[in-house]
Formats: C-alpha cells, sequence, structure tokens
C-alpha cells in the first residue's frame, strides 16, 4: 500500500475513535444470500447440472456526524464475500473474499474515501446489467468490471441540480509507473439517467463509457456502449448492452438483456430472459435463460437457472 494512502487511512481511523467518545454512531448489519440450481449445455461437453454460489456477502456498514454545520460525517464500510455451497469464497482459498470496504469523510464538499472500492468506471452501468452477480454478468463480455485495492475516491457533491463527478486514483504497483486513473460524469434528472466514464491504464486497458436509462410506461430501458483499448497491443475493440424490464402485477418482474462485444471473446453474445418474484420483503426466487454465443465453438452454452436470493 502506498505511504500517502496509509497515512490518509491512519488519520481517518484516530479521528473516528476520537469522534466516537463524543457521537452516537449509527450502523447497519446487512447480507445477501443467494444460490441456484444450474442447468448447462456446452458444445462438445453435453448437459450438466449444479448448484452454485451467486456473490453471496455480509458487511457492516456505519456513519456519524462530527460536525452539524458542514455536515461532516465519518462512513465506512466493511464487506465480504461469502460461499455458502463450497464453504469458501468463490476465486480465494478461505472463508471470505474482500469486496468493498473503505472509511471516508462526507460533507456539503463531497465524499472522499480510500480503501477497496469498485472504479468509478464500473459503477457507472447504472444498474443497466439486469442480472449483476449471476452467470451472464457483463462482466463476462465488457471489459472495465473491476474492484480495485490501495484506492483514493471523491464524489462531488450534486452541482446544476442533476450532476455529480467520481475520481479515482488507484496506485500502480510497479515502482515508478504512473498511478491507474478511473473517472466518472453522471446526470440524473426526475427520470432519465446518464453517465460518461473512462478508465486509464486499469489492469492494461485503456476505456470509454456511455450509459443510459429511461424509463416509460412503467417499464425501464438501458444501453451501454463501450470502446476498450489493449494497451499492449493497441488494438481497440467495441461492445455494447440493451437491457429491458418491466414489472409483472405486484410482486414480479420481467427482465430481457441482450450483450455483445469481442473484448473478451471472439464475437461473444449473451442474450437472457429472465424473471424475478418476490416472495417476502427479504426473500425473492428468480429464474433465467441465458444463451452464450461466439466464435470460439468450445465456449458456447446455454444456461437455465433456478435461484433463491435472501437479502437482510
Amino acid at each position: 500500500m502506498s505511504s500517502y494512502l496509509r497515512l490518509w487511512r491512519t488519520h481517518l481511523i484516530c479521528f473516528l475513535a476520537l469522534a466516537s467518545l463524543n457521537t452516537q454512531a449509527a450502523y447497519d448489519l446487512y447480507g445477501r444470500i443467494a444460490i441456484d440450481s444450474k442447468s448447462i449445455s456446452k458444445t462438445y461437453e453435453g448437459t450438466k447440472s449444479d448448484i452454485e454460489n451467486d456473490e453471496s456477502k455480509i458487511g457492516l456498514k456505519g456513519k456519524f456526524i462530527i460536525n452539524p454545520n458542514s455536515k461532516a460525517t465519518v462512513i465506512y464500510q466493511i464487506e465480504y464475500g461469502i460461499d455458502p455451497v463450497d464453504g469458501k469464497a468463490r476465486g480465494d482459498d478461505g472463508t471470505f473474499k474482500q469486496r468493498n470496504t473503505f472509511i471516508g469523510l462526507q460533507g456539503n464538499f463531497g465524499t472522499i474515501f480510500a480503501g477497496t472500492h469498485d472504479s468509478a468506471f464500473k459503477k457507472s452501468q447504472l444498474k443497466v446489467d439486469l442480472f449483476n452477480d449471476l452467470s451472464p454478468d457483463i462482466k463476462n463480455i465488457l471489459h472495465g468490471e473491476n474492484r480495485l485495492e490501495d484506492f483514493l475516491g471523491y464524489t462531488s457533491p450534486t452541482f446544476k441540480k442533476y450532476f455529480s463527478a467520481t475520481v479515482n486514483n488507484i496506485k500502480n504497483p510497479f515502482p515508478g509507473g504512473q498511478n491507474y486513473q478511473s473517472h466518472s460524469m453522471h446526470y440524473k434528472g426526475d427520470k432519465f439517467q446518464a453517465a460518461l466514464a473512462v478508465d486509464h491504464e486499469i489492469q492494461g486497458y485503456d476505456s470509454r463509457r456511455a450509459s443510459f436509462s429511461y424509463p416509460f410506461k412503467n417499464s425501464r430501458l438501458g444501453f451501454i456502449i463501450q470502446e476498450t483499448k489493449k494497451l499492449s497491443t493497441n488494438q481497440s475493440k467495441s461492445g455494447g448492452v440493451i437491457s429491458f424490464s418491466k414489472p409483472i402485477q405486484a410482486k414480479g418482474t420481467l427482465k430481457l438483456q441482450y450483450a455483445k462485444s469481442s473484448m473478451k471473446i471472439a464475437s461473444g453474445a449473451h442474450s437472457t430472459i429472465g424473471y424475478d418474484h418476490q416472495l417476502t420483503k427479504h426473500l425473492k426466487f428468480f429464474t433465467f435463460y441465458s444463451k452464450l454465443t461466439s466464435d470460439v465453438v468450445s465456449k458456447n452454452k446455454n444456461i437455465f437457472s433456478l435461484g433463491l436470493e435472501y437479502q437482510f
């Protein structure tokens, strides 16, 4: 970890400890347990069934005001991925895998935060990805869905009524190298939302993205347009996502999504139809059918899923 980030964190932690002596802190324990049963059909491999964890997590977040005049508030979050299926977090040998974990200061001046966090570029998708944390997640098609460490970020307060900006500085782990950058600009109107974002040298790529989310007739339509350049080859590739969601009666939601790009798979295209049904305030049933096609025949597959998600 870089010395300036370590010093900044140390100052904030000390500040938090001192302020908490005279301030009542508010905090929340939260989490998500999501499991689904999949039937996966692959070219050359036939069909198999499996039960999978879908990015289950547990976390603690809180805040407390340290200056009522400026509304200066210390914020913090500790979040870890868990796996109730295999007993260990995905991609990690331990029980827990670190997710967004940070400490920061929020007020009339905006929000400053440091730690491990989703990049501004990733956050710019405006929830256009209707199957986030599931098999059809757009991270399987597009670059830029990154959670980064050694991270210092700033988000501006809203200006000109509708706009805000986020700036991320990420420490380069290689000595002498320039720090990585991820920035975004958001427009949030009464209904329509839009975002522009750029990544600079993030994991070997430069990227540009435009995202749009628009509600109409009790439904929502979303778009992502993206271009990414691999710095080692100077080769650029484009891609995009279109999604549509519509409520079905009081507790159901129909979801349609199509993503296409050659960034990760040659001529990759992901077509998905899904349905969510809210069983209780905290418990949701979900199902989807997804088809992945590409020029790499061995990568082609069809997925049918039935799952449950509980949030607290």
